[in-house]
């Protein structure tokens, strides 16, 4: 056994140990593919159910307007026209 056989060895283990490295980081990138796939599945997930309150928010606020806004306003202009009518009338009898 010369000086050849221990280089050939040490070319055999260094090729097994960087074959041995390919195969952990390999199993890294699939492990860590999965697991940002997973956390991307639910974040979809939370974004269409963001995107459904948002829209039930949009909803409300646009029939708050329609029924609860709307007619309050009609009612204050009701009052100011009369209160403005009135205090024609009452300024004219002064």
């Amino acid at each position: 056994m010369g000086i050849e056989w221990y280089r050939d060895l040490v070319i055999v283990i260094g090729g097994v140990v960087a074959i041995l490295i390919g195969i952990v980081i390999l199993l890294l990138v699939i492990s860590i593919y999965r697991k940002t796939n997973a956390i991307y599945e639910r974040s979809k997930t939370v974004m269409t159910s963001l995107e459904k309150a948002a829209d039930r928010v949009e909803d409300f606020t646009q029939t708050a307007t329609q029924e609860l806004i709307k007619p309050v306003i009609e009612i204050a202009a009701l009052f100011q026209g009369l209160k403005a009518g009135l205090g024609v009338i009452f300024n004219r009898r002064k």
